[in-house]
């Protein structure tokens, strides 16, 4: 009875080690990489308007500023839908005084005054008519404009599904190169970016460099601006099982 019990668990320790070797048997596999990129009109800008006043006294300045940034608040919030989404946000306050050295000696000149505030616009064709107004009512400069993609989610999944499908086809024509063909996938990751919020290049058309845009040069009519496009990618690293 002994030999007998010796003998099965034996036995059952050769099927055992013989399961484990089957599991862990190795299966080949082709490495692919694919991308999918598309190009948007944008449909969101983000930009800001600077207000500056400047005076030897600084209680007289900030007044100003005060006073002006408040007038074109007003003016920019009126044209705003805040059920759409747009909105504005005060930034970047700020009091310095100004120097200047003659004969070796440092000068006061006056204080300098800047406040600014950052606007949201969910509708770009009122983005021209929107910055000339700005400009009439006390902002002095408009700077940092960049467009994006409200939503990017349906776009990615798009051009996910594009990229998947594309490394499927490299895969196969890889695998059939080399007398294989795929059978299933080992893994698979995918990413899906845009472009630097700063793309495309937004400029004034009627100015010479867009973050020294200023009252002077909003003309009657509304400032014109290029939109330009936001591109979307979206890449694919995969894993695919060949036999």
């Amino acid at each position: 009875m002994k030999k007998f019990l010796i003998a099965a668990l034996a036995m059952g320790v050769v099927l055992s080690t013989t399961c484990v070797f089957a599991v862990e048997e190795e299966r080949g596999y082709v490495s692919v990489s694919a991308k999918a990129e598309q190009e948007f009109v944008p449909n969101v800008a983000n930009f800001k308007f600077y207000i500056e006043t400047s005076d030897k006294d600084l209680n007289i300045a900030t007044e100003k500023n005060k006073q002006e940034t408040q007038k074109a608040l007003e003016a920019v919030k009126k044209e705003l839908d805040s059920a759409k989404g747009d909105s504005v946000k005060t930034i970047n306050f700020s009091a310095n005084p100004e120097y200047r050295y003659k004969n070796g000696k440092r000068e006061f000149i006056q204080y300098n005054v800047t406040n600014g505030f950052q606007v949201t616009l969910k509708n770009t064709d009122k983005l021209g008519n929107l910055i000339s107004l700005g400009l009439k009512n006390g902002a002095t400069r408009v700077g940092d404009l960049n467009f994006s993609l409200d939503n990017t989610q349906n776009a990615c999944n798009e051009l996910i599904k594009e990229a998947v499908g594309l490394s499927k086809t490299r895969a196969n024509e890889t695998a059939k190169a080399a007398g294989s063909y795929v059978t299933g996938i080992k893994s698979i990751n995918a990413s899906c970016s845009g472009d630097s919020v700063y793309y495309p290049q937004a400029r004034l058309m009627n100015s010479a460099k867009f973050s020294t845009a200023s009252a002077e040069a909003a003309a009657d009519s509304s400032v014109p601006t290029e939109l330009g496009t936001v591109k979307i990618f979206a890449n694919v690293s995969a894993q695919y099982f060949v036999k």
